[in-house]
């Protein structure tokens, strides 16, 4: 019985939360904080990125959260224009 409930929670859809990623893949000094959308996440970098950042600090790439409590990496660490 157990073993169905893991497999019907397995099934189910999980809120993915993002956070925004330097150019070492570590998650940005800056801008350390979990977004609920993708869109959330750019759009703080961007603004971010047009008020104080220089241009060694626009790489900021994407990661996603995964079901067992990770991250992994939507979208590569590249130059971001504010």
């Amino acid at each position: 019985m157990a073993h169905r409930t893991l497999i019907a929670q397995l099934r189910e859809p999980i809120a993915k939360r993002y956070r925004l990623i330097n150019a070492s893949f570590e998650a940005h000094p800056q801008l350390d904080s979990i977004y609920d959308s993708l869109e959330d996440a750019l759009s703080d970098a961007t603004a971010w990125l047009g008020e104080q950042a220089s241009s060694s600090q626009r790489a900021i790439g994407v990661e996603v959260s995964t079901r067992a409590g990770g991250w992994r990496t939507l979208r590569h660490p590249s130059l971001l224009a504010a």
